[in-house]
């Protein structure tokens, strides 16, 4: 009898200790949790797709705990729920670093976009001053919103909302770049005769080019010709997979007779992103023609308010 009660205390003592070897590293799951998290204010912001990953992984982790906290006791195995716990904690360093990169990149965008606002806003100021008072008060007005863009960007970058300067300061170039093709629009209408290195620049303002050879635009043929360009209806929205990139129809309207001699469809960039498919000079608030490849291609380029419209023309036909 006292042999069968040892073997009896024996078996309970084993089962209580198969049962707590079962039991949940509760420290191991809420540091995980914990450590993604901290993560979320900068994450959602500035890392959204890392912060996602990070999130899931966090989530698996959860759904495998109470998956086996519905197990029997012996049977119960936190393995693979430790393993996604350390998932989680990588995934939040992928978090870390994504929005450091990111922020970085913000940063020296809304510091670009600031210098060049404050050129802008300089040189604008320069040339207002010779201005009628009467012509020169609107003008100022949106220098002096542009002036106050400039500082909300600056503000905003000493508290390190990067989002914001970048807003802040593409709303002040884009004032800036306005008032500086409505200075050059009034130069053109009150010397319409005169012919001056600046008269191209002006006609590029206007939309004006000049295509050099029979061209193919969207697979229909161009003349060679004087033309402006201006902004159709109609286009394709942007793909969220894709990125942000759109399309819409830009028209060239020859300069002989007013009509509309082609379209062709354009890439939708914001100024802001110009840097990632050009180099060196970007037109502002005008148009350009420029030959690729050794002239088998024509990229045929219209800038308004802030963003560019692309076309490309070949020169030889589909």
């Amino acid at each position: 009898m006292k042999r069968h009660s040892s073997a009896l205390a024996l078996l309970v003592f084993a089962i209580f200790a198969l049962a707590g070897c079962a039991s949940p590293p509760t420290d191991v799951f809420d540091a995980a949790r914990a450590r993604v998290a901290a993560t979320g204010a900068e994450g959602s912001a500035y890392a959204a797709d890392e912060y996602g990953v990070a999130q899931e992984t966090v989530r698996r982790m959860d759904a495998e705990v109470a998956a086996q906290g519905d197990q029997f006791a012996m049977t119960r195995s936190y393995e693979r729920a430790t393993e996604l716990a350390g998932e989680a904690e990588s995934a939040a360093d992928a978090v870390e670093r994504a929005v450091e990169t990111e922020k970085q990149r913000l940063r020296m965008q809304a510091t670009q976009l600031v210098g060049a606002a404050e050129t802008a806003i300089a040189g604008a100021r320069d040339d207002v001053a010779d201005l009628a008072e009467a012509a020169a008060a609107p003008l100022l007005d949106d220098l002096a919103a542009a002036e106050t863009s400039v500082a909300a960007a600056n503000d905003a970058l000493g508290r390190d909302d990067l989002t914001g300067a970048v807003q802040e300061s593409e709303s002040a170039l884009r004032l800036a770049n306005g008032v500086t093709t409505s200075l050059m629009a009034m130069r053109t209408e009150s010397e319409p005769d005169a012919v001056t290195p600046e008269t191209d620049v002006l006609r590029a303002v206007r939309g004006g080019i000049d295509i050099p050879r029979p061209v193919y635009v969207d697979g229909r043929p161009l003349p060679a010709g004087a033309y402006t360009l201006r902004l159709g209806e109609g286009g394709v929205p942007p793909v969220p997979s894709e990125g942000p990139t759109s399309t819409r129809w830009v028209e060239f309207v020859s300069d002989e007779d007013a009509s509309v001699a082609g379209r062709g469809l354009s890439a939708v960039i914001p100024d802001a992103e110009i840097g990632e498919v050009a180099d060196g000079w970007v037109p502002r608030n005008q148009a350009s023609v420029a030959e690729l490849l050794g002239g088998e291609y024509l990229r045929i380029w219209l800038n308004r308010g802030g963003v560019s419209y692309l076309v490309h023309a070949t020169t030889a036909a589909p």
